[in-house]
């Protein structure tokens, strides 16, 4: 019996202790939900559209070469001399005009100094022999002539004669962000948000710059290349006018010729004159005015390319400004960020923009 009352006892003892054992047992600590902070100006970063601008316009008076009525009216005048035997009264004042500014003495000694080799050297050179000019440019600056003699329009580019540079860059507006005290998880939110947002607007702003840096690129090269043809084309377009005044010469000189004995010897020499002066004029007028349309390709270009460059520049400044201001809004918000997180006790369990 008392064999049987030990192992009764020795039983029980053995329930305590497994008993004691489970209530000792670890339990699982439930896991704890991921907190995210949230901040307000920090989220959804975005930089104004901005729109490329047009550049503007540039306006070219083109260059004009000019022939004159009063010479017309000669040269159709000198046409019906042989046909009428009369000599017309604008022929008859033309030879009265040259007398006012050479002698019928000088005037057959220019015109006999205009012989074929003279002329060929003008037409091909554009220029006299030293003594001829001195004598041609004092008879063409007579008031008595100016009316018989062609006249030239330079030609204009954005309202100024045309007579015989540019670039910008993005600018990186540098951003300093703060190194702030690392000392809680609320405040390394905050400045991590700060840069994403930062990296964001930088992001944004290289995806606004290009197509506009690219765009005068662009354009750069198309006015180069325009300029390259218009300059390439002056000079059938001058060579064309010289062979017209050589032509109008050739013509007039025949005319005189065929009216020589109804002209006299004297009026044949005078009006000889104002044949050669005014094909001097022409040909003087025609190199000068083909240099000048020349450089106008040039300044066109000029122009263009400046007002390309302009309205690059106005775009690129104001992406930067925007850009500006979207940083100074994002330090802004950055700093009320973690002036909440030391608020609420570095880090506390609710979003830096939630309320307790």
């Amino acid at each position: 019996m008392k064999t049987i009352n030990s192992r009764i006892r020795l039983l029980a003892y053995g329930l305590c202790l497994v008993a004691a054992l489970y209530n000792c047992k670890t339990k699982e600590v439930e896991s704890v939900t991921p907190f995210t902070y949230t901040f307000k100006g920090l989220e959804n970063v975005t930089l104004p559209e901005v729109k490329p601008t047009t550049p503007a316009s540039v306006s070219v008076v083109a260059a004009s070469v000019n022939s004159s009525t009063v010479a017309a009216a000669v040269s159709s005048g000198l046409s019906s001399i042989t046909a009428t035997g009369q000599v017309p009264a604008s022929v008859q004042q033309a030879a009265t005009d040259v007398s006012k500014a050479v002698s019928p003495e000088k005037a057959t000694a220019i015109a006999a100094a205009f012989t074929p080799t003279v002329i060929s050297n003008l037409a091909s050179t554009g220029t006299l022999p030293a003594n001829l000019k001195t004598e041609v440019a004092a008879i063409a600056s007579n008031p008595a002539l100016q009316a018989y003699l062609p006249t030239f329009t330079l030609p204009q580019v954005n309202g100024k004669t045309v007579g015989g540079r540019v670039g910008a860059t993005d600018v990186t507006v540098p951003v300093a962000i703060a190194n702030a005290t690392m000392d809680d998880a609320c405040t390394v939110a905050a400045n991590t948000a700060y840069a994403s947002a930062v990296a964001t607007l930088d992001a944004a702003k290289q995806t606004q710059s290009a197509p506009i840096n690219a765009q005068f690129t662009q354009a750069q090269t198309s006015i180069q290349t325009d300029a390259t043809a218009c300059k390439s084309s002056k000079p059938a377009t001058y060579d064309a006018y010289r062979a017209v005044a050589l032509q109008q010469l050739n013509q007039g000189i025949a005319t005189l010729s065929a009216a020589k004995s109804i002209l006299g010897e004297s009026t044949y020499n005078l009006l000889s004159v104002l044949y050669y002066v005014a094909y001097s004029q022409a040909v003087t007028g025609i190199n000068t005015l083909q240099a000048a349309d020349t450089n106008t390709c040039d300044a066109v270009a000029t122009a263009k390319i400046a007002n390309a460059q302009a309205a690059r520049d106005a775009d690129l400044s104001q992406i930067n400004s925007n850009y500006t201001t979207a940083v100074a809004s994002l330090q802004k918000a950055r700093a009320t960020a973690i002036a909440s997180c030391h608020n609420q006790g570095n880090g506390g369990r609710k979003g830096a923009d939630e309320p307790e």
